[in-house]
Order: C-alpha cells, then sequence, then structure tokens
C-alpha cells in the first residue's frame, strides 16, 4: 500500500482537504481522471504513470480551479481553523469563502466537473492496473525491472 507523505509547506491545506472528506491519512494523494481535462498547476510527476482502476468508495473528487483558489485564500483562514476567515481578511468575502468550502466538500457526478482532481487516502496494491516509465535510465527504471 502507498501512503502519500505531506509537503510541509501545504500542511494546513492539506490538513483541511483530509478534514473536508474525512480522510485517514497523513496527506491525500491527487490522481486525474483519465479522459478528463487535466491541470496540474505546473507540477508534473513526468517519471512514472500510474493506471489505476479505483473502488467508487474510495474516490473523492474537487474542481481543481476551486482547489488552486482555496489553496490561495488559505492564508487569510483564522490559524488552527480553516472553516474561519480572519476578520481582517479584505481578498474574499465570508459568503464566498464559505460557498468555496462547500463546493470543495461537495461529491457531484463525474460529469459535472470541468476539471476534476481525484483525492485518494492511498493507492492499494490491486488497483495497479498498469505502469509505464517516461525516461528508462535511473534508478527508479532499475528498481522497477528487478
Amino acid at each position: 500500500m502507498y501512503r502519500a507523505k505531506p509537503n510541509l509547506r501545504l500542511r494546513g491545506e492539506y490538513d483541511a482537504l483530509i478534514d473536508m472528506f474525512g480522510l485517514h491519512c497523513e496527506c491525500p494523494v491527487f490522481a486525474v481522471v483519465k479522459g478528463k481535462k487535466q491541470n496540474t498547476g505546473g507540477k508534473v510527476s513526468g517519471s512514472v504513470r500510474l493506471t489505476l482502476d479505483v473502488p467508487d468508495q474510495y474516490v473523492r473528487l474537487t474542481e481543481y480551479g476551486q482547489w488552486a483558489d482555496f489553496l490561495y485564500v488559505f492564508k487569510y483562514a483564522k490559524p488552527g481553523n480553516y472553516k474561519v476567515l480572519r476578520p481582517d481578511c479584505e481578498e474574499i468575502t465570508v459568503r464566498q469563502y464559505n460557498q468555496l468550502l462547500e463546493s470543495l466538500k461537495t461529491q457531484k457526478k463525474l460529469s459535472q466537473y470541468e476539471c476534476p482532481q481525484v483525492v485518494l487516502e492511498r493507492i492499494e496494491p490491486a488497483w495497479l492496473k498498469s505502469v509505464k516509465i517516461f525516461g528508462k535510465s535511473g534508478l527508479l527504471s532499475k528498481l522497477i525491472h528487478r
């Protein structure tokens, strides 16, 4: 089983998402949906592509743009309580912020997402359908091909 380790710079944001979805992990695993519009925000793990078949009950979805908006406005949340904005916040209204949080939490049909982002607690070995390695040289390739 694979469980992600948190990026310390985004620890608060990840903790908020874990709370919103009721996940049981240190850090969510982010993925994309094959055949759907993708946006990685310029950060791509380009050495390996895993194709997974994850049972529906383990899949949570967010709209990529809303997650990106949350990452930006999180700094205006009250320290220790992402559900409340600091009183001096002028970047977003309380109403807009609450709508953003609600929208992130609300699970919709896949077809209702413009750019869906999958959020998982973990990756189980049984979910792995294929692996594609890019750039066949290097340590990763040697480890996988043993």
